[in-house]
Order: C-alpha cells, then sequence, then structure tokens
C-alpha cells in the first residue's frame, strides 16, 4: 500500500488533518498494541515514526514520567504502547507539540513518509485492515447525570418532581471499569433482578426486557490530581482533560428500577458501556469551545462555589452527536435522535472539578461520562428528535416511538445495533468527529 500525497480524505471524513484523534490499533501482520492517529482512511504508527526518532525534538527529556509513581517510561518507547496513558500523562505543552510536529509531516511532500515507498508502506496501515483497542487503561469510570431535559423528563416519567440537588452540583454514580469495551464488541443481554409486578414486591431473577442506549461523550482525564488536593476552578479542570470519545452507557431499565432504591444503580447500569476508539484531543476542539447554551446555567454561574465557577466564556464544547438503530428487516439504519453537548446544564469542566472536590484523587487514563445528552424541540430539517435515550422517547415503555421510517422502537432488541456519531463542525464549515460507536446486542446466554 502507498498513501499518496496529499493524503486522500474523503468527503465528509471524521478524520481530516485538522483532527489527529489518537488510538491503539494492531494489525495481522503486527500484532503487537500501539499508538496511532487516525488520518483519512489510514492509521499512522507512531510507534514506527519514533523508532526513526520523528519526535525527538518535541520529546527532548531522557525519561518521560508515567502514569504510576516511581515508573518511567522511555522516550523512545512512548508510543510502543498498549493504551495512550504514558502519552496523556505528559504537559498538554508538550503533547500540542507532539500533534503539531504529526501535522507539519503530513503536509511535507518531502518528508521521507512520501519519498520513500518502504517508510511510507510502513508507516501508513489501513484502517479496515486494522483492529482497534480500548484507547487508555482506565481505573475508574464515573457517568454523571447533566441534562436538565433528560433529567426533566425521567423525574415526570417517576411521578416525581426534578431533584432539587440536579441544580446545585453535576450529580454522578460510580460504575464499573470492567465493562467499559471498544466499538465493534457485541453485548449480551444481561441477567438480573426483576420486578415484575411491583404491586406483589415479588422478584425474580432473568433476562431483561427492557434494554437501552444511553446517548453521552465521555472524557479521560490526563493530569492527575493528587489524593487529597482539589481543583480550584471549572477553568482550571480542562488542564486535566486529555480528550474526548463517544460513549454508549448501556442500560436495562427493568434491572435498574427494580435495585435503584435506596443506593441507587448497579447491575441494570455496569453491565456494559461503549466507547470509541479515537480520542478527540482539546487542541482540535479548541475553535468548537462555546458557552454553555442553558440560558439558567449561564445566569447562575457566578453564584456557584468557586470550583463549579467558570469565569471564562469558553465554558463547553459545541460537539454534535447522534445514534442510529440498525434492526433486522429494516431497509436501512435509521436515525433516531440528535443532540449537541452544549445543551447540557453542567459543563465537563464542572463535573471533573466537582468530582476531585473531595479529595478522592483523580488518575490519568479516568474516563468520565457526560450522562444522556437530551434537548429541546427537534432539528427542523427532518423532525428527529433531541431525546438521548429510549427511555425517554418510549414514556417510560408504555408505548412505542414512531420512527421517520414509519418503522416503531420500543426497548433495544437481540441482534439490533447501535451506532452512535459525533459531529465538530468549524467556524469555516469544516467537519471532524469520532468514527462509529457501535455495539450489537446479542441474545442471552443460557448457564
Amino acid at each position: 500500500m502507498h498513501v499518496t500525497f496529499p493524503i486522500p480524505i474523503p468527503t465528509g471524513s471524521p478524520f481530516p488533518v485538522t483532527n489527529i484523534p489518537f488510538g491503539i490499533f494492531s494489525t495481522f501482520k503486527s500484532p503487537e498494541k500501539r499508538v496511532g492517529i487516525a488520518i483519512g482512511t489510514y492509521v499512522l504508527d507512531l510507534a514506527f515514526l519514533e523508532q526513526h526518532d520523528f519526535f525527538s525534538n518535541a520529546l527532548d527529556d531522557e525519561y518521560i514520567q508515567a502514569t504510576e509513581p516511581g515508573a518511567h517510561v522511555s522516550r523512545r518507547s512512548l508510543f510502543q504502547q498498549s493504551s495512550l496513558n504514558a502519552f496523556a500523562s505528559l504537559p498538554s505543552p508538550t503533547r500540542t507539540e507532539v500533534r503539531t510536529r504529526i501535522i507539519t509531516l503530513l503536509q511535507d511532500k518531502s518528508s521521507l513518509l512520501f519519498t520513500d515507498p518502504d517508510f511510507n508502506n510502513a508507516a501508513f496501515h489501513s484502517q479496515e485492515e486494522s483492529t482497534m483497542h480500548l484507547p487508555m487503561q482506565v481505573g475508574d469510570f464515573s457517568d454523571f447525570m447533566c441534562s436538565r431535559v433528560h433529567v426533566d423528563n425521567c423525574s415526570k416519567l417517576a411521578g416525581v418532581s426534578t431533584p432539587s440537588n440536579f441544580y446545585a452540583f453535576p450529580t454522578a454514580y460510580n460504575g464499573r471499569s470492567s465493562s467499559l469495551v471498544v466499538s465493534g464488541t457485541p453485548i449480551l443481554r444481561p441477567h438480573g433482578m426483576l420486578l415484575p409486578n411491583p404491586a406483589s414486591q415479588t422478584y425474580e431473577f432473568g433476562p431483561s426486557k427492557r434494554v437501552d442506549y444511553e446517548l453521552e461523550l465521555g472524557f479521560f482525564v490526563g493530569k492527575p490530581v493528587p489524593f487529597g488536593e482539589r481543583i480550584v476552578s471549572a477553568d482550571e479542570a480542562k488542564e486535566h482533560i486529555f480528550g474526548f470519545v463517544l460513549l454508549n452507557d448501556w442500560s436495562a431499565r427493568d434491572i435498574q428500577f427494580a435495585e435503584m432504591r435506596p443506593l441507587g444503580p448497579f447491575n441494570g447500569k455496569g453491565f456494559a458501556t461503549t466507547i470509541s476508539p479515537w480520542v478527540v484531543t482539546l487542541d482540535a476542539l479548541e475553535e468548537a469551545e462555546v458557552e454553555i447554551a442553558d440560558v439558567e446555567a449561564a445566569a447562575s454561574m457566578a453564584g456557584r462555589p468557586q470550583h463549579l465557577r467558570h469565569e471564562s466564556k469558553k465554558q463547553t464544547w459545541s460537539i454534535g452527536v447522534e445514534v442510529k438503530v440498525r434492526r433486522s428487516g429494516w431497509e436501512k439504519t435509521v436515525t433516531v435522535a440528535r443532540s449537541n453537548l452544549n445543551a447540557l446544564y453542567w459543563s465537563p469542566g464542572q463535573m471533573l472539578s466537582h468530582h476531585a472536590s473531595s479529595g478522592c484523587g483523580l488518575r490519568t487514563g479516568d474516563l468520565l461520562g457526560t450522562g444522556t445528552i437530551s434537548s429541546l424541540g427537534k432539528f427542523a430539517e427532518d423532525e428527529v428528535s433531541t431525546l438521548g435515550c429510549l427511555h425517554e422517547l418510549n414514556m417510560a415503555g408504555t408505548r412505542p416511538f414512531m420512527l421517520k421510517n414509519g418503522e416503531e422502537i420500543t426497548w433495544i432488541e437481540d441482534g439490533d445495533e447501535v451506532v452512535m456519531s459525533g459531529t465538530i463542525t468549524g467556524p469555516h464549515g469544516s467537519v471532524m468527529g469520532f468514527g462509529d460507536c457501535t455495539g450489537l446486542l446479542e441474545s442471552t446466554r443460557a448457564k
């Protein structure tokens, strides 16, 4: 395979040269996991470039502090790793310099990348022939609930008012890192304790009949927060974020609501969480920074405790998210909903700062989910919903939701594939994204 200059970028590709997302990949010929970036339909092998000293100017130190105290990785092995943790733990200016170096190489016709056929063939790999892996070694995963629309809807469906604590601080629960899987991993229908008849208060064990998705974004901690320390402000929290991924926090609603009281979600929310393989960094998202769109949230900013306060107007990011479902018997994959990160009541910086406010400490690779991204209204051009889970769309399972193709959907069925995508639109119409975040629900396995 020979990649020509300039690198061909298909129209609508999520991976133009302005993106440069980082991930972990392997190939059939070279099965060891290593770091690469996505460009067009290719993966650029950073471990191979590192072996040939392409980053010597950007990485001047002989050793780089790894994610665990006392451990080091040599500069030359930074990208010959099975996770991005070592790279994510670097100071953000260093990561920015590495990214700039990559862009320079990709735009330099005289580079060995394009003048030496053997070098070109070894450095580039087809994405179709590459296997993607979880991008980070995740120690802890926490999932927030930061959409006012989502909380209002769920509260009404439960017959209660929106909890007052939602407006006071970002609410969350601690999930499971063991059930984090990369896009494309099949999801088994989960088992759990069910309450078929609430009036009888008789529980039984069995497969969930109400499997749902949650349309979210996730973001990784880069710069750690030591145990016992806090983040001063929501603006400062941005310094600790490495980058974003798409996130589907699969949910078994019947198991979830049977177990939630008094301690909150457990197995109904902990059986699987799918994330996209490519991490889009804050450098790539710089032009997408915006003020929080929720007027009430913006108006209350000045009265917040310091750790939840944004002084800057660049408080969050405008990232469009979309969820589609592919079902056997349907003519094509159907778009169910679209929304945007900037519609959330709480920003990622506020989530991260609040998480650290107890002094719990945060480590490189920790993952935080935004919670279901639901927003008001519909998209005018095609009347697509803006609600990020089926529980809202089907009114807690009381009625099927009618899709634009005339089909109905209530819950995710065996054989259904959920496909999530994200889009960042630049000021001049440029587009970039994450690639798809997919998961296919398989029938439960009898034991």
